[in-house]
């Protein structure tokens, strides 16, 4: 037997999340829509049996909290999803939450419209569209204690004659889940109220959709002499439920609603609509907030008074630059300590498995301690930056702010043509590119998503900064300071940083204007009364995108770190092995425990160590490489290091150590590390590591993807592995293309 299903509805911020984490509790899980990346919300609730039901005990539902909208005429694939649920397209109880899992449509046994009581008309706008279909309906009134707060209250039950559907006082406080849940088991399986004509300012409306409801979208196309998304948005705008069977027309349950996030907009026809529900909705509201005190109410007056900084031209600035130092500064000192701890737990960890691990295995005691648990580590590693980010953004959500800062930053961000939300996930990119582009689920069009995961990594992220540190070390250190006062490294270090945040705004730009071509989002932002956030909503917030990060990503990750463990171990040059140990052999009999003896065996172990990473995969595929490397001015063993570092960025300072014999605890650091390079030369003798050469190896990492982890976001961000690929071939054919040019361009002026 199916289990009923309850759909929760409303616009955005409206409380409907903190609704379903109250009904659902601890059996919530997040899923994608099946075929779409946007996500869902679905859990379990029991509600109480109705009184006349004949039954015992409790009926077990299932909960679905889809996307906000403001209107059934969806502006984006977020707001799609809440219509097609409308429309009848839930997932099925037993169905995956993967996007590829099959789905068994089915319609929701009750919708329960979630309102804003304190912004009464506009949530009522949706509910005079839900009103023109057959729709079991139920209202449930949310921030009613901030409106009885100000010293108003809410006449609910006039609402409810008015409407024509049972309405229910549902604040976060105590009380108003469980007042929703008793309503909610008395509503199942009751009959739909009998839905409302379209409103009276547009007479002409009902006849005319009516007759075309049942005809395909083509035809309906040259009745309207409008292009077919747009007349098959006005069907579905126009909501013709006067089928005196109280069905959906077929022709709106087979709506493709992503199409219609491209119209342009409505017609007379639908203008005429719009204004006639909006009406109803000011009719309906009409004294329901009963104001027992005169003036302004409380929030209200609060909240104007905040704007009055928060927004003001230059205080708002303020205000913004502020907030965001803040978040930066969290996202980079903050977390430090968390991640060294993370890995310093790791690191004992790994000694741990290979002291356990027989000296007779050593393949496998590799495997466990570099292979497994540095996966292991490449993966919670991350925890620290995404709790940060996730519960900054969560408290700037639910205060309200975050939509200030988005209106601020609208006029900078549409110079790229992205939206003003898109800007919080670049500036916390030069952190870290993971939580960065887990936070571009705040940006509404999918395109505009998408253009921002693709470029995010471009920002040049923490990790850079070991790779940069030492190049700059290595072959600009020794340069004289510029006009005798500035230092050479330092400009090199701000010019990688401008080189990024250039990089990034301009491929935005383009993929804009190309392969995500769109145009540029209007601001249509609601700027909601500051509230203070709910700590048990924030805290759930958190974990769920921890959690999902390890889940998801972290798998991903992991079989990443073993794959390029492989390629650095394997195959094994047996002779290297022997000589080795042979070689430590003599050095232990020969001469007697301490420091001395240590060095010596250290050393034969690095020299053995590079010359078996230079016959591994990895090696053999940097000698392949040399060919495409070497416009570039590297190496093999530069090769060797650009392919380890996809495990991390880092990565590659310690696979240089192992090249250069130096063991794999070389950082950029270790002057021992910088005086091998220095001391490299080419085949014909010259230097490898000139400045030259520096600048062009920067310049590379600024622009290649060489990052796993941000691949593995990425692909659990966008649901597929066409959009991680894409983004590894544009961003190294990119690298290779601006190394060459620093390079061959340098040398062509003469440089060295």
């Amino acid at each position: 037997m199916t289990t009923p299903a309850v759909l929760l509805v409303g616009n955005p911020n409206s409380g409907k999340t903190t609704l379903f984490n109250a009904l659902t509790g601890l059996s919530a899980r997040v899923g994608n829509y099946p075929g779409i990346t946007v996500e869902h919300r679905q859990g379990r609730a029991t509600l109480p049996r109705r009184a006349d039901d004949g039954g015992e005990g409790d009926v077990v539902v299932d909960v679905f909290d889809v996307p906000g909208t403001y209107s059934l005429l969806p502006r984006s694939d977020d707001e799609a999803v809440a219509v097609r649920a409308l429309l009848g397209d839930l997932p099925s109880s037993g169905a995956s939450s993967s996007a590829s899992a099959s789905s068994s449509a089915r319609r929701a046994a009750v919708v329960v419209v979630v309102v804003d009581a304190t912004q009464l008309e506009r949530n009522l706008m949706l509910v005079a569209q839900l009103r023109e279909l057959p729709l079991p309906l139920l209202i449930a009134l949310t921030m009613t204690d901030t409106v009885e707060a100000d010293g108003d209250r809410i006449d609910v039950a006039l609402l409810a004659q008015r409407i024509g559907v049972a309405v229910v006082a549902a604040p976060a406080i105590a009380g108003g889940a469980q007042a929703l849940r008793a309503l909610l088991g008395r509503s199942l399986d009751q009959p739909a109220p009998l839905p409302l004509n379209p409103p009276p300012s547009s007479p002409t409306a009902a006849p005319t959709l009516l007759a075309l409801a049942d005809d395909d979208g083509q035809k309906a196309s040259r009745a309207l002499a409008l292009p077919a998304p747009r007349a098959l948005g006005l069907l579905l705008a126009a909501a013709v439920a006067v089928d005196a069977q109280g069905r959906l027309p077929a022709a709106l349950a087979a709506i493709d609603t992503a199409a219609l996030c491209r119209q342009p907009g409505l017609s007379a026809l639908g203008q005429e609509l719009v204004q006639g529900r909006w009406q109803r909705a000011q009719a309906w509201a009409d004294g329901v907030v009963v104001r027992d005190r005169g003036g302004e109410p409380r929030s209200a007056r609060l909240t104007r008074r905040l704007d009055a900084v928060a927004l003001h031209p230059v205080g708002g600035v303020v205000v913004l630059v502020g907030v965001f130092l803040g978040l930066f500064q969290a996202l980079f000192a903050g977390a430090t300590p968390l991640m060294d701890a993370i890995e310093g737990v790791v690191n004992a960890v790994g000694a741990l498995v290979s002291a356990q691990v027989p000296g007779s295995l050593p393949l496998l005691r590799s495997l466990l301690a570099d292979g497994v648990v540095a996966g292991v580590g490449n993966v919670v590693v991350f925890v620290p930056q995404i709790a940060i980010l996730f519960l900054f953004l969560s408290v700037l959500e639910d205060s309200g702010y975050l939509a200030r800062a988005a209106f601020l930053l609208d006029r900078v961000m549409k110079g790229v043509g992205l939206h003003g939300r898109a800007f919080v996930p670049l500036l916390s990119g030069f952190a870290c590119a993971v939580p960065a582009i887990m936070a571009t689920r705040t940006i509404e069009s999918t395109k505009d998503r998408l253009v921002t995961i693709l470029v995010t990594p471009l920002v040049s992220c923490s990790a850079r900064l070991p790779v940069y540190a030492l190049m700059i070390a290595t072959v600009f250190s020794t340069l004289p300071p510029l006009w005798g006062v500035v230092s050479v490294g330092a400009v090199v270090m701000v010019a990688m940083y401008a080189l990024s945040l250039a990089a990034a705004i301009t491929t935005a730009a383009i993929f804009k204007r190309t392969l995500l071509k769109s145009p540029t989002p209007p601001l249509v932002l609601e700027l909601p009364p500051y509230r203070l956030p709910r700590a048990g909503q924030v805290a759930r917030a958190v974990l769920g995108r921890v959690k999902t990060f390890l889940v998801e990503a972290g798998t991903v990750i992991l079989a990443l770190t073993v794959v390029l463990w492989a390629l650095l171990k394997f195959p094994v040059d047996e002779q290297v092995v022997d000589a080795r140990d042979a070689a430590v052999a003599v050095v232990e009999r020969e001469l007697p425990a301490g420091d001395v003896r240590a060095a010596r065996v250290a050393r034969i172990e690095g020299d053995a160590q590079k010359r078996l990473v230079e016959h591994s995969a990895a090696g053999r595929f940097g000698h392949a490489l040399e060919p495409v490397l070497r416009p570039l001015g590297f190496d093999w063993k530069i090769g060797v290091g650009i392919v380890a570092s996809f495990a991390a960025r880092e990565v590659f300072v310690s696979t240089l150590g192992i090249v250069y014999g130096l063991g794999d605890e070389a950082s950029e650091d270790s002057a021992d590390l910088r005086d091998s390079m220095r001391a490299d030369v080419r085949d014909d003798g010259t230097p490898l590591y000139t400045p030259l050469t520096g600048l062009s190896l920067l310049v590379f990492f600024v622009l290649a993807m060489q990052c796993m982890s941000t691949l593995a976001a990425v692909k659990r961000e966008t649901r597929s592995w066409r959009w991680p690929l894409l983004q590894v071939g544009y961003m190294t054919a990119l690298a290779w293309l601006g190394a060459f040019v620093v390079f061959q361009g340098g040398r062509f002026l003469g440089f060295s």
